[in-house]
């Protein structure tokens, strides 16, 4: 449940939310993720498992500084609390947080082998581990990056009660509270220059055995005259990667990158962007390692160049993507183009990566990946049409006649309620697999949230929430 509610003259801010998830514990499997209940047999009455959890935020904002206080508590108590202090100095801008939790886990952004995209492996856990079911580093692993982020593997709710659920199994949040983390930020401007330091403690013992490591990302931005920005990342004692704790709920997240012991250089990173040049605008991002157990691996790592190009008189825009490895070879390429017509937008997007038998040096194939149709007409409901289709790189035995997954997403508004529809399918108009149901109804400072997730057999997922803003 959530609940909302505004005190403008007030120098106090904040919300209270609760949110309440029902899912029956008869056996079923949720789609390709292969997560499944498994306690007894399906009946018209039945047993259940029951999330819930109520956020506590507060802001005190007195003469230009910010003091921040945010509480998450489940059946259990408390489970985790921090605290943020945030204002200015002059021209140096700052940002302190203390959380206090009885678990950390350090997630690390490792990227898949076939297409180089970013995905999460664990990294460390305290106190209890979750491998299995979740893959070490630095392995990377589609159901933890499905679980935390919205790619449609999951409903956000069901997402949020398998991964609690599966963290609690592990004794992650038996421990009482204790400090795990000290995040600090400074910012200033000086001579058109951009500069930040981001300093990362945590504690990666136990409540009576603390074992405190430190990280520090350096960063300088600038922007030429012509409007390019160039900015570089130094990463020592730390990668890019999220820290989270207790249940890792959206409040429970940190993704400014994760600590890695030793205090050693780990990372550089340089992006350059807004580079225009016969009409194209250019964007580059260059990563290196350093300090790797197999020296092979560090240095250059990987490189994109994403390159855009609108035709306003057609309304078509394109957007490339092509990444290259760490000898700079090519490995892969997406292709996204955009088409206005009217109240719809059409949008292709197609992959383009060195053939599995290439039949001669430097044969690529294109694929189609993916195809959407969205009618937005003014005053009615937003329709949708999401055709995800299989392809020979990444070709599974689920699909059904060429066709991954098929998605029809409905939203209209009426008031102050807004409901969104979203059936899935795993064929072309065929092989029903989930609908779900979000409802949101807004009364002034007051948001009554409702959804419903219904599989191919049974009702999976009930999720409530209330809000109130103050």
């Amino acid at each position: 449940m959530l609940l909302s509610v505004s005190l403008y003259a007030s120098p106090l801010s904040g919300s209270f939310s609760a949110h309440l998830v029902i899912t029956p514990a008869c056996p079923f499997t949720n789609g390709r993720s292969g997560l499944h209940n498994s306690d007894g047999f399906c009946s018209a009455l039945d047993d259940t498992f029951v999330m819930f959890d109520t956020d506590l935020v507060l802001t005190l904002s007195l003469s230009g500084l910010d003091m921040s206080s945010s509480t998450v508590l489940t059946f259990k108590g408390v489970k985790s609390q921090a605290f943020t202090v945030a204002g200015l100095i002059g021209a140096l801008t700052f940002k302190s947080t203390l959380i206090f939790a009885p678990s950390l886990v350090e997630i690390e952004y490792v990227r898949s082998p076939g297409s180089l995209v970013i995905r999460y492996c664990i990294n460390f856990s305290i106190p209890g581990d979750l491998t299995p079911p979740f893959l070490d580093c630095p392995t990377p692993d589609d159901l933890l990056y499905s679980l935390l982020e919205e790619t449609g593997l999951f409903h956000p709710a069901v997402a949020h009660l398998l991964f609690s659920s599966l963290v609690d199994s592990t004794g992650m949040l038996d421990d009482p509270l204790s400090l795990r983390k000290i995040i600090t930020d400074l910012g200033a401007n000086i001579a058109g220059l951009t500069l930040s330091v981001r300093a990362l403690l945590a504690n990666l013992g136990s409540v009576s055995a603390q074992d405190w490591e430190a990280g520090l990302i350096l960063a300088i931005e600038g922007q030429t005259l012509s409007g390019i920005t160039v900015r570089s990342e130094t990463w020592i004692g730390a990668r890019q990667g999220l820290e989270c704790w207790s249940e890792c709920s959206p409040l429970e997240r940190h993704y400014g990158g994760k600590i890695v012991p030793g205090f050693a250089a780990q990372e550089e990173k340089i992006f350059i962007r807004n580079l225009n040049f016969a009409g194209l605008t250019n964007h580059f991002r260059i990563e290196f390692k350093f300090g790797q157990n197999n020296s092979v691996l560090n240095g250059l790592t990987y490189m994109e160049w994403n390159t855009r190009y609108r035709f306003d008189l057609l309304g078509l825009m394109l957007s490339n993507t092509l990444r290259f490895d760490g000898n700079l070879d090519p490995r892969f390429d997406s292709l996204l183009t955009t088409l206005k017509y009217g109240d719809m937008f059409i949008t292709a997007i197609f992959y383009v990566y060195p053939a599995s038998v290439p039949v001669g040096a430097g044969h690529w194939e294109i694929q189609l990946a993916e195809f959407i149709t969205m009618f937005d007409p003014p005053g009615a409901a937003i329709i949708t049409d999401d055709l995800i289709l299989c392809i020979e790189r990444f070709f599974t035995i689920s699909c059904t006649a060429g066709i991954l997954q098929h998605n029809i997403i409905v939203s209209s508004t009426i008031g102050s309620l807004t409901v969104d529809l979203r059936v899935i399918l795993y064929g072309l108009a065929s092989n029903f697999h989930e609908l779900w149901v979000d409802t949101n109804w807004k009364m002034g400072f007051v948001n009554l949230k409702a959804s419903l997730v219904v599989g191919a057999d049974i009702v999976e997922a009930l999720a409530f929430e209330i809000a109130i803003s103050f």
